[in-house]
């Protein structure tokens, strides 16, 4: 129906004085049901209180332990010509983007890895089972790695320790943990 016309047929049977007082009332009574619509909004939902990612720290060093080995393995095949291969689904953060720079320098200059490295030796050395985070001092052998340049020479450092110690951080990230960091380690990898 036509307001305009709504409007005309209420002054014509109730009177000019009756719509002021007919407008409060419908005004009213929006207010009214309002009021009562909001009342029967459900109350916010108590946010839920985060599960903690590991059980306990033996728990969280053993996950570590899998995610690094798993790292270690892509990034072996992707050396070894397995372009499917993807080791920096295992990064986040700082390792990520030294990884992704390494990469590109390496690609700008020629130089590739030949070879595969092993996982000799990993041990949690801290961790927080509720935040899940963990610190873990790995050994990793690169003996059988080799640095080949634009021209295939081997152009690998004669003074770089191997096993190689490294310290290595880990974050939860989507339910997940990943390497945030890898620095030169103090562990004795001997």
């Amino acid at each position: 129906m036509n307001p305009r016309r709504s409007a005309f047929l209420l002054r014509a049977f109730l009177g000019r004085r009756a719509a002021p007082a007919l407008r409060f009332g419908i005004a009213t009574a929006v207010v009214a049901v309002s009021v009562g619509l909001a009342g029967c909004t459900p109350a916010t939902a108590p946010k839920p209180t985060p599960t903690p990612l590991f059980a306990s720290k033996a728990e969280a060093f053993k996950a570590a332990e899998r995610v690094y080995r798993d790292y270690v393995d892509a990034e072996n095949a992707l050396q070894s010509g397995d372009n499917s291969a993807n080791p920096e689904q295992y990064l986040t953060g700082q390792a990520l983007s030294r990884d992704v720079q390494s990469k590109r320098e390496s690609k700008a200059s020629g130089k590739r890895v030949d070879g595969a490295a092993e996982v000799v030796k990993f041990a949690g050395t801290a961790g927080d089972a509720k935040r899940g985070t963990v610190s873990a001092a790995a050994c990793l052998d690169i003996s059988k790695t080799r640095i080949i340049n634009a021209r295939g020479e081997d152009v690998t450092p004669t003074s770089r320790p191997t096993p190689f110690s490294l310290a290595v951080e880990f974050v939860p990230e989507r339910g997940e943990l990943k390497i945030t960091g890898m620095t030169p380690g103090s562990e004795a990898c001997a």
